[in-house]
């Protein structure tokens, strides 16, 4: 497409985001990236933590995701008014801070400790879904 310029608001004063990735519509992993120094934007610092995920992130990140029906997705969610704003979503995303999260969400919001590879649910996943249109 062309003709257009896309402009989204500035939103002062956050030190991260909330990374949701939902994999089948039935899994989350969630972590927050903290902003690099003198920048505005927590993609790609390197700095994240698994600790206090806002619960209405993953909700809304399984929302989004299975009314799409997106296979593998991830959410980028800053805080406005205590709201979550999604500010970014990608299919292709990189997996080097989320495969280090320890557990998951399942789509009823349990919570699953372990780690896991997440390429391993799309495989299996696709696998499932071959054999039932078989």
């Amino acid at each position: 497409e062309k003709g257009y310029v896309y402009f989204q608001d500035f939103i002062p004063n956050n030190d991260y985001d909330t990374r949701i990735v939902v994999i089948n519509g039935e899994k989350a992993l969630g972590e927050r990236r903290f902003v690099r120094e003198n920048d505005f934007r927590a993609s790609g610092s390197g700095s994240f933590t698994y600790d206090d995920i806002n619960i209405e992130t993953v909700k809304l990140a399984f929302n989004l995701a299975q009314r799409l029906k997106l296979q593998s997705v991830a959410f980028d969610f800053i805080m406005k008014d205590e709201q979550p704003l999604v500010v970014e979503m990608s299919y292709g995303y990189g997996t080097k801070g989320i495969v280090k999260a320890p557990g998951y969400w399942d789509s009823e919001l349990n919570w699953h400790e372990g780690y896991w590879d997440t390429q391993e649910w799309i495989i299996a996943k696709l696998v499932e879904d071959i054999k039932r249109d078989q």
